[in-house]
């Protein structure tokens, strides 16, 4: 615990600078009460006037952002403030994508995965979406700074899996083939294949192979589908059906590689 050696040390300036020194930029009520030793109406009542004073805003009931002295370095990370509201989460899908430079496409919503159900969540006109995991899925990941602040993102191999497993929250499937594509010259493929099988959707690793076959990078130890599967499951299926890969190939070419003539 931090205490204070006068009683009138703990106002609200004292706390932002000890939790800026800690580096706490987000934290509860529980914090205040267990670093400062104080009961819970007193910290309410020195949280409500931090507040009062634009130390620190709400960004969901009981979970506050520290402003402080560097109010837009906390404000402006999407990416810290997201990750922050749920417990385990990590950035990944289309904002991970983005991230690395593999889609030029700057999505409007911050997407995190989790192993919990929680409702999307508004901030600032900024969109958090929460995508709820199977416990064995959720790995691949890794802590980053961004923007000086702590953050769980999903490595480059994981987050180009975890949008081939669920495009729609990556804009598509022919957006997540883009991204892989160009993703190639830096992915570990024998990573991506040992990642794949570890998830256990064998539709999942048809797409992906069938994918890798097109782009010229085949590759060999993925757990194939017992039965034909949708290249693109949002859509209905199509006239081709490859037996190599078992996909059902219902995107033509000129609608999957669209944007390489772009």
């Amino acid at each position: 615990m931090i205490y204070a050696q006068m009683m009138e040390e703990l106002s609200p300036i004292y706390i932002t600078r000890q939790l800026h020194r800690l580096g706490l930029f987000a934290f509860t009520l529980d914090t205040v009460v267990t670093l400062f030793g104080l009961d819970r109406p007193r910290a309410y009542r020195l949280v409500a006037r931090m507040k009062e004073q634009d130390l620190i805003t709400n960004v969901e009931k009981g979970k506050y952002l520290l402003l402080g002295f560097e109010a837009e370095r906390v404000l402006s990370n999407l990416f810290f403030i997201s990750t922050q509201l749920v417990e385990p989460g990590y950035i990944s899908f289309w904002s991970a994508l983005h991230y690395y430079g593999f889609t030029e496409q700057v999505p409007r919503t911050t997407f995190v995965a989790t192993t919990k159900r929680k409702s999307p969540v508004t901030f600032d006109s900024h969109r958090f979406r929460y995508v709820c995991l199977q416990p064995h899925k959720f790995f691949g990941y890794r802590r980053e700074s961004v923007g000086d602040l702590p953050v769980l993102l999903a490595d480059e191999a994981k987050a180009l899996l975890d949008s081939l497993d669920l495009p729609r929250y990556a804009g598509g499937l022919v957006e997540v083939a883009k991204a892989l594509y160009n993703a190639l010259g830096e992915l570990n493929l024998e990573l991506l294949v040992d990642y794949a099988n570890r998830l256990g959707n064998k539709s999942l690793n048809s797409r992906l192979a069938y994918l890798l076959d097109i782009f010229d990078h085949p590759v060999e130890g993925l757990i194939l589908s017992d039965s034909h599967i949708l290249l693109d499951p949002s859509r209905p299926p199509g006239a081709i059906w490859n037996s190599r890969w078992r996909v059902n190939v219902n995107l033509t070419p000129d609608q999957l590689l669209a944007w390489r003539e772009s």
